[in-house]
């Protein structure tokens, strides 16, 4: 079944949101889209990988249109550790972070760390 009508038939179950269908399509079915956890959504926001103000799907399309969909699973679970590990939601690890360098919200942006 092709993506889109996978989703919309999962969404019309009770329980199963976007995020929810998402997660299954990716990681049970293969087929190519990016679940977008409250990790994805901030990290790639603070990246300036998604629009600041983009809801759920606006993350996601914004993601799918810069990443090949072959590369769907590892950037969604590299997004996912990265926001475990340095962009934390309260507390993030600016001055250890990898990436900070091109991070809108380090106040770093262009600075080579």
């Amino acid at each position: 079944m092709p993506l889109e009508e996978a989703r919309k038939k999962l969404m019309e179950m009770q329980g199963i949101g976007p995020k929810t269908a998402d997660v299954v399509l990716l990681f049970s079915a293969n087929k190519p889209t990016i679940p977008v956890d409250t990790h994805v959504n901030r990290v790639s926001k603070r990246l300036g990988l998604a629009p600041a103000n983009g809801d759920y799907e606006d993350v996601r399309l914004s993601l799918q249109s810069l990443f090949n969909s072959e590369d769907y699973l590892y950037v969604h679970l590299l997004l996912i550790a990265h926001g475990r590990k340095y962009c934390k939601a309260r507390r993030p690890l600016c001055q250890k972070c990898p990436v900070n360098a091109y991070c809108l919200s380090s106040g770093r942006m262009g600075v080579i760390a």
